[in-house]
């Protein structure tokens, strides 16, 4: 898929005619200056579901992309019931796999395979996936130019920005940051950067004549095989995704033999791993600001990642839709800030990113007696999978023991943390 030309349908005061203009400090054709309302950087969930958005009602939008599209992403590719569900179009095109089990295990302990009474996760790959998006997004309005890299992002004095990429330099009303934790857009507006505090590796092993059918349909989970995190093996269509990820302390420098281990665990050859790849999770930190006048930043650049399950592409088109309505009202002059967005996310979202998070705190303590629930209680089990599903959050969760349960869950999760930071310091 590449960067397609699409007539823009709105404009307003001048912008948005996506009309190409020389550069005077340039020679003649080797640059160009582009004026649209939005420009959103970096096509993942995020980036295309807030383009797609933002052009359904309207306004010019441009969506760049380093990479060239189909790309893959170090990422273990399962969209949960959920995370699909806020899409207004089904996914089911880059739909590989259809999770309805679990196989569960802590280390090296009983494995107990627990089935569904419904579809958990949707498995897919992230370079399918992505550029199913961007077609999505095209088909909105959006014009996507992948394989261009931005190189510099600033706000001019009309309070307009300044997008320069190898091509030329744009001008929009509106930035959108959806290039990741590191992104160019957070750092040069002076977005705080989030917390990476967990790391993971992951690679493929294929199977060209088909999946073996113990991984088929199902996700296996080694809960405790990395120091605050566990081991996965995610079903593909002609391949499994095999993978570890931990606290970043104490997990970083053991990952490679942690996936050594985890494949032979599972009767896997390590030898066939391949696009073996690591990657930080961006992590929020309460308080962080994700908008401000004309832009917002998405997904995993606003630190948007579930702390509990380290999944992130629910957040990132959870964000990546809030995110639309706070653009159009703002291009319409109703407000004057983007700052809606994060009322959004701040009233529907981080509470259960803060339930997630004082949830893993307790969890990584000790996994065993959560898991042996999960292997063994058909009510625990129900609840984990209703709320994979969207159907309960993790904030309705806790308060299945009464509202006690939810009030002690921050002091719990405090000496938890205190439990394992006295743990990563001993090694």
């Amino acid at each position: 898929m590449g960067s397609g030309g699409v007539v823009h349908r709105a404009t307003r005061g001048g912008w948005g005619t996506g009309r190409a203009a020389r550069c005077p400090g340039c020679r003649a054709g080797a640059c160009r200056v582009t004026e649209v309302e939005v420009i959103v950087v970096g096509a993942g969930p995020g980036g295309s579901t807030a383009a797609r958005g933002i052009a359904a009602g309207g306004a010019s939008v441009l969506l760049f992309d380093r990479a060239k599209f189909p790309r893959d992403k170090p990422c273990g590719g399962g969209v949960t019931i959920r995370g699909a569900n806020i899409l207004p179009f089904s996914i089911d095109p880059v739909v590989e796999d259809v999770v309805t089990a679990a196989r569960m295990r802590v280390r090296e302990r009983r494995e107990v395979t627990r089935q569904a009474k419904a579809p958990l996760t949707y498995m897919t790959q992230r370079r399918h996936l992505d550029a199913f998006l961007a077609e999505k997004a095209q088909e909105a309005g959006v014009e996507f130019r992948d394989g261009q890299t931005v190189t510099d992002v600033r706000q001019l004095g009309d309070g307009t920005f300044e997008v320069r990429t190898k091509d030329g330099t744009h001008h929009a009303r509106v930035v959108i940051g959806a290039d990741g934790a590191n992104g160019i857009v957070g750092n040069r507006l002076g977005y705080e950067a989030a917390g990476e505090s967990a790391v993971a590796l992951e690679g493929n092993i294929a199977f060209p004549s088909g999946v073996p059918a113990e991984f088929r349909g199902k996700v296996t989970l080694n809960f405790g095989h990395v120091p605050g995190g566990y081991g996965w093996v995610f079903p593909k269509g002609d391949h499994i995704n095999v993978g570890v990820g931990g606290w970043r302390a104490a997990a970083g420098p053991i990952l490679r033999p942690a996936l050594q281990r985890l494949c032979r665990t599972y009767g896997l050859d390590f030898e066939d791993v391949t696009g073996l790849r690591g990657h930080h999770l961006p992590m929020q930190r309460h308080g962080m600001v994700m908008a401000a006048a004309g832009s917002a930043v998405v997904g995993d650049a606003a630190g948007l990642v579930d702390p509990l399950s380290g999944e992130g592409i629910t957040a990132a088109l959870l964000s990546g839709t809030a995110v639309a309505p706070s653009v159009r009202d703002y291009l319409d002059g109703r407000v004057a800030t983007l700052a809606g967005y994060q009322a959004t996310l701040e009233r529907e979202y981080l509470p259960e990113f803060e339930a997630s998070q004082a949830l893993m705190e307790i969890f990584n303590v000790d996994p065993a007696p959560f898991v042996w629930m999960l292997q063994h209680l058909g009510p625990f089990w129900d609840g984990a999978c209703r709320m994979i599903r969207g159907e309960v959050t993790y904030i309705d969760l806790t308060h299945v023991a009464g509202p006690l349960s939810y009030h002690l869950l921050r002091p719990t999760a405090k000496v938890s943390r205190m439990i394992t930071s006295r743990r990563v310091q001993r090694g």
